[in-house]
């Protein structure tokens, strides 16, 4: 295994904490103090991009090694996923039977397979960006077929290719793309140029020394900055750039190339890194899952505050983040993290790949 880079840790829990606010938004409205910070909260769905960038760089890096297995990648990355995924999906049913709001069994099952890519058919409502995530997966695995000399060609090519068919879809029959009824939206989706770009720089860094030497890293930093001013500020002139896969990508997803860039340059430079970022860079995942969750549920604890005090509302509500984030640190450190150990190391993992799914 890779050894943990804690500033890509700490660009998890700022991803993850930029969607945590972006779904605060209509609690901090409830306060005419909090509620002008609804207009940059607005935009912290971005943070969803800066996942499958960093997802696509650290998978990939994960996989590129002698030892690989397609096998043992696929069940590990599995495992992780749906692991991380099913308690919380677990607690939300619970919930959802004491409150008599059972959903339809096809929604029930395709939530708990993570078989839709649509908000509206998963049960928690950040799981539509888990499907992406295993359908990626798959797309690395098939990189892998490839010679290593080749890998790059491959992962370029498809780059290509989906940019090419997405660009012409755009461009030339926008009304259906706007519309949502594009062709094999899924199946060739532009969010996949966000994992896919993330993959090519972890080949790219692994094989060219400049590319996280130290004396180059200000280069990047700067490109990495340059990313982020153009992604951030072209994505927010249009509420269509948060709704179209193939700009989001061109936007918020070179933001969060950006991100990546300005991360490793840190790293690079070993710049000392927040503790408390990097531990909620570990629990990014629960915090990522829960926090709808304990959104909602904080709805009953907020009906109880004295009527008519604004200082216990606005104090309320500027402890929810912290709240939910020393939760999901609980979460991940006694269920998430504790089960997803035990299931790779059980004597079923070691069977299906003739390791341990570490």
């Amino acid at each position: 295994m890779n050894p943990k880079n804690d500033w890509l840790q700490a660009l998890r829990a700022l991803a993850a904490l930029a969607v945590l606010f972006f779904h605060m938004a209509p609690h901090w409205a409830l306060s005419p103090h909090l509620a002008p910070a609804q207009a940059w909260m607005h935009w912290g769905f971005s943070g969803v991009d800066v996942f499958f960038v960093l997802s696509g760089f650290v998978v990939y890096q994960t996989a590129d090694k002698p030892s690989y297995s397609a096998r043992r990648f696929l069940l590990r990355r599995g495992l992780r996923i749906y692991l991380g995924y099913w308690p919380v999906l677990l607690l939300t049913a619970a919930l959802a039977w004491a409150a008599s709001a059972w959903p339809p069994l096809g929604k029930a099952v395709r939530s708990a397979l993570l078989l839709s890519p649509s908000l509206f058919d998963n049960w928690v409502p950040t799981a539509w960006s888990l499907t992406y995530e295993l359908y990626f997966y798959l797309w690395i695995a098939l990189v892998f077929l490839f010679a290593p000399r080749w890998r790059a060609s491959a992962m370029l090519a498809a780059f290509t290719a989906l940019l090419l068919w997405n660009a012409a879809w755009y461009f030339w029959r926008y009304p259906t793309v706007q519309a949502g009824l594009q062709p094999a939206r899924f199946a060739l989706t532009g969010l996949g140029l966000e994992f896919l770009a993330g993959a090519l720089w972890a080949h790219l860094r692994k094989r060219h020394a400049c590319l996280h030497a130290a004396a180059y890293a200000k280069w990047l930093a700067l490109a990495g900055a340059c990313c982020i001013v153009y992604g951030l500020g072209m994505g927010s002139q249009s509420p269509m750039y948060d709704r179209i896969e193939f700009m989001r990508a061109a936007t918020f997803g070179v933001a969060g190339f950006g991100f990546l860039l300005v991360a490793l340059a840190f790293s690079d430079w070993q710049w000392r890194t927040p503790r408390p970022l990097v531990a909620l860079g570990d629990a990014s995942y629960a915090l990522y899952l829960l926090h709808p969750l304990l959104l909602d549920q904080s709805s009953h604890l907020r009906v109880r505050l004295p009527a008519g005090s604004l200082l216990a509302l606005d104090a309320f509500l500027l402890a929810l983040p912290v709240a939910i984030s020393a939760i999901s640190l609980l979460w991940f450190r006694w269920i998430e993290w504790p089960l997803f150990n035990r299931a790779a190391a059980s004597g079923w993992a070691r069977r299906l790949t003739g390791h341990p799914a570490r």
